[in-house]
């Protein structure tokens, strides 16, 4: 398998199944500037780690951003957690910012989204839909590596890979900038149903989709393709 993430806990989980990783990550994180983060909105909406992992970087404590805090999946969950900070919404279902916004009450106070510079409107337009007032603040985005290992290169053209797993959008396009389209024998598995959608546009075959942005749901997604023993 080649994750397009460094190494962690992904290729652990996978790793532990059977899988035989290597986890090389294509894009990275890119500060923007932004203004000052106003305190006090009825609910803060994290939709990524990284989300959470610029917030604490820039000084911010997330708990005085929102008096609630909704997390997109397991994985944001997890980091905010892991910060000290109670959450108390998360989609049952997939991890996405269409079930996060299925998932949301209707009101009429305020909502932070502090986020990628590349997200989706989807779920700012699904809340306001719903009566809330939502500032959607860019705080990060993300660019392609400006280059990648030869040895990877060489595997890839090769078609060593049975699969290959897009973490994001910004992922998927990296992909196809840095080492072109998969070979016929490489399944593509996606994160999400966002990166999903972004594969089949750059005219990829997406083989299976995570429904959780966790090692359970990517385990699961592969098992779909390879059976239980990756």
């Amino acid at each position: 398998m080649l994750l397009t993430r460094a190494d962690g806990p992904l290729a652990d989980a996978l790793r532990e199944a059977g899988a035989d990783v290597d986890a090389v990550a294509l894009t990275h994180t890119v500060p923007v500037a932004f203004p000052r983060l106003p305190q006090g909105a009825t609910w803060l909406v994290l939709t990524s780690p990284t989300a959470v992992a610029v917030l604490l970087d820039q000084g911010y404590d997330p708990r005085s951003l929102g008096h609630s805090v909704a997390a997109v999946g397991p994985a944001t969950r997890r980091a905010l957690a892991d910060a000290g900070v109670e959450v108390a919404l998360t989609p049952e279902t997939s991890s996405d910012a269409e079930s996060l916004a299925a998932a949301f009450p209707p009101g009429t106070g305020s909502v932070l989204i502090p986020g990628s510079a590349l997200a989706r409107p989807v779920l700012a337009d699904a809340l306001r839909a719903k009566g809330w007032h939502v500032d959607a603040v860019p705080t990060y985005t993300t660019e392609p590596l400006a280059g990648l290992p030869e040895d990877l290169r060489d595997s890839w053209d090769r078609g060593d890979y049975d699969a290959v797993v897009l973490m994001a959008g910004s992922g998927v396009r990296a992909l196809v900038t840095l080492l072109g389209a998969p070979p016929d024998r490489t399944r593509v598995v996606t994160f999400g149903r966002p990166s999903a959608a972004v594969a089949q546009a750059q005219g990829l075959q997406v083989a299976a989709v995570a429904p959780t942005q966790d090692g359970t749901g990517l385990v699961a997604a592969l098992g779909s393709i390879f059976g239980k023993e990756l």
